[in-house]
C-alpha cells in the first residue's frame, strides 16, 4: 500500500478533507489523555469529525500491552468504525495499529504529536505481552495516511521531548547498518540522521520550534527507513528496560548507542556521529548510565536472556550471549 503523507506546518488542517474523501461516517478516535489537548490537536481533530459518529478510545496505560489491547478489540467490535484515527505518541500509535489490525483492518489516519517513534510510517505495532515485547508486521498495519505537522509537537513536555527524539536518533543510525537495508532506505535514514543530529539539542533543551520540526521530519523519514530495514541492536536490547524499570523506550534503546557503535565498528555518513560524540550528547542530556535508572548487576542475566533475537538478528555483527551480557555491564 502506498501511504499518503501531508507533511509540514499546519498539516493538520488537511484532515477534514482527508476524512470526507474516505466517505465513512463512523470513526473510531485513540488518542491519549492530556496530551490530546495538550498538543493542540483536539480543536482540529473535532472540528474535522463534526457531525460523524465517534468513539473516542482513551482506556490504555504508557505501553501497548495486551490486555488494554484486547480491551480496545472488544469496544471497536461493539461500535463498528469504518475509520480509524490515531492522534498521539508512539504508544498511541501501537495501540491503534494493533487493536485495527485484530479486529477490523479499516483505513487509519496516524496524526503523530511527538517528534520521535515514526510509528506513523511504518507497518509494525509493538505489544508488550507477559512481559515480554512482541512486534506485529503487515502491510495491513501501515496507515492509510499520515499526517505530521510540528505544530503539534511543540507542547510535549521535556522528558518526552528527550525519549521521542533519542528513538529517532537510534532508528537513523541502526537502519543505515541493518541487515536488511536497502538503497531506499539508506537513503531515507542517511536524511534522518542528518536532520535529527543537528537540532536534538535545541529541539529538547531550548524547545526552538524550527529544531523541533526538523527532529519530527527526521523521525518521521526514520520511520520511513525502519519500515524497510528493520531495527538492530540498540533495540533488542532495550525493551526489558523499559517494561521493568519504566525507563522510556528512545532512552532505553539511545543508552546503547555508544556502545553497539563501537561493536559494529561500523563509518557512518555523518562523520560528526562517533561513540564518543553520542556520550557527550546523552551526559548533555542527563543520561550517564543504567544505574540511574535503578537497573543492578543482579538484574543482567535476566536482562539479557529477554533480548529481541528478531531485532538481534538484523544486526551486522552477529552478538553471543557474552557479548549481551558485557554490554549490559559495560553500561551499568
Amino acid at each position: 500500500m502506498i501511504q499518503i503523507e501531508y507533511i509540514g506546518e499546519g498539516a493538520i488542517g488537511k484532515l477534514k478533507e482527508v476524512v470526507a474523501s474516505f466517505a465513512l461516517k463512523k470513526i473510531f478516535l485513540v488518542t491519549g489523555t492530556a496530551s490530546y489537548a495538550a498538543s493542540g490537536a483536539q480543536q482540529p481533530v473535532e472540528d474535522a469529525l463534526f457531525g460523524l459518529e465517534v468513539l473516542h478510545y482513551t482506556d490504555f496505560g504508557a505501553l501497548p500491552v495486551q490486555e488494554d489491547i484486547d480491551k480496545g478489540i472488544v469496544a471497536y467490535n461493539a461500535f463498528g468504525p469504518s475509520l480509524v484515527i490515531a492522534t498521539g505518541g508512539g504508544h498511541v500509535m501501537d495501540i491503534a495499529k494493533a487493536i485495527n489490525y485484530f479486529a477490523g483492518k479499516k483505513p487509519l489516519i496516524a496524526i503523530p504529536t511527538t517528534a520521535g517513534s515514526g510509528s506513523e510510517a511504518t507497518r509494525f505495532a509493538v505489544v508488550y505481552k507477559d512481559g515480554l515485547k512482541t512486534s506485529l508486521e503487515s502491510p495491513e498495519i501501515l496507515p492509510a495516511v499520515a499526517i505530521v505537522d510540528p505544530a503539534l509537537a511543540q507542547s510535549v513536555p521535556k522528558k518526552v521531548a528527550l525519549a521521542s527524539g533519542l528513538d529517532a536518533l537510534a532508528q537513523s543510525i541502526e537502519s543505515l547498518w541493518s541487515l536488511q537495508a536497502s538503497e531506499e532506505s539508506k537513503g531515507y535514514a542517511k536524511a534522518a540522521l542528518e536532520l535529527v543530529w543537528n537540532n536534538i539539542i535545541p529541539a529538547i533543551e531550548e524547545r526552538d520550534k524550527e529544531a523541533i520540526g526538523q527532529v519530527m521530519l527526521g523521525a518521521h523519514l526514520a520511520g520511513k527507513a525502519i519500515n524497510i530495514s528493520k531495527t538492530t541492536a540498540c533495540h533488542a536490547l532495550s525493551y526489558g528496560l523499559t517494561y521493568r524499570f519504566g525507563i522510556p523506550h528512545g532512552v532505553a534503546v539511545a543508552v546503547f548507542l555508544p556502545a553497539i557503535i563501537r561493536f559494529n565498528n561500523v563509518l557512518l555518513p555523518e562523520p560528526s556521529v562517533t561513540p564518543e560524540a553520542v556520550e557527550r550528547l546523552l551526559s548533555q542530556l542527563g543520561i550517564i548510565n543504567l544505574s540511574q535508572f535503578g537497573v543492578k548487576a543482579t538484574d543482567i542475566p535476566s536482562l539479557a536472556a529477554e533480548v529481541n533475537l528478531e531485532r538481534l538478528g538484523n544486526n551486522p555483527r552477529v552478538l553471543t550471549h557474552a557479548d549481551i551480557v558485557r554490554l549490559y555491564t559495560e553500561i551499568l
